[in-house]
């Protein structure tokens, strides 16, 4: 599944819930409740009885308030029933992903998608991490490894909305156009 938390309406509805999870100072206890409903959300037979429009409102309300009770924040809980009324469960994981980048850019922290054609060794981790920290200001940065064979050397780094590929098939693939004018 393909999320887009910059969907407006994903958008406005993390921000909202954001905002008053802020003010309640449970902004921490706010992101883990989404991150469990998110969990149950991977299972087909929850997101298809969360998200179907033939499942009324109300049996949906209910079942969420009894599964959820307990398990996450009352403003967690009255956030998912407030989706229900407004009909805006099929966005919930753009929602998700949103409340997510707007918590990691209060708390200065970004994310870095590292592809490498041959896995990194600790100290190459910890070395790229601290690079990557000082072009992003300074920020804590939450590194994502993927090994990729087919890239047959090299990396390519994908940091916010900078890309910086040191891949060889990249360096091969500007060669042959070069080659071929």
């Amino acid at each position: 599944m393909a999320t887009n938390p910059s969907d407006p309406v994903a958008r406005m509805y993390a921000v909202a819930l954001y905002e008053t999870a802020r003010d309640k100072g449970k902004i921490g206890e706010a992101h883990q409740g989404l991150q469990t409903i998110y969990g149950a959300w991977q299972d087909k037979a929850f997101r298809d009885f969360f998200t179907s429009p033939r499942v009324p409102r109300d049996t949906k309300i209910k079942g969420m308030d009894a599964a959820l009770k307990g398990h996450v924040t009352e403003e967690v809980l009255n956030f998912v029933k407030v989706l229900i009324q407004k009909g805006r469960e099929p966005q919930f994981d753009n929602i998700v992903e949103a409340f997510g980048m707007y918590r990691d850019q209060a708390e200065n922290r970004v994310h870095a998608w590292v592809e490498a054609g041959s896995p990194f060794n600790e100290a190459e981790k910890d070395a790229l991490k601290e690079r990557l920290s000082a072009a992003s200001g300074g920020k804590e940065v939450i590194m994502h490894y993927e090994d990729k064979p087919d890239l047959l050397g090299g990396a390519r780094v994908r940091l916010g909305d900078k890309l910086m590929d040191n891949t060889l098939r990249t360096r091969l693939n500007h060669l042959a156009i070069a080659l071929e004018k």
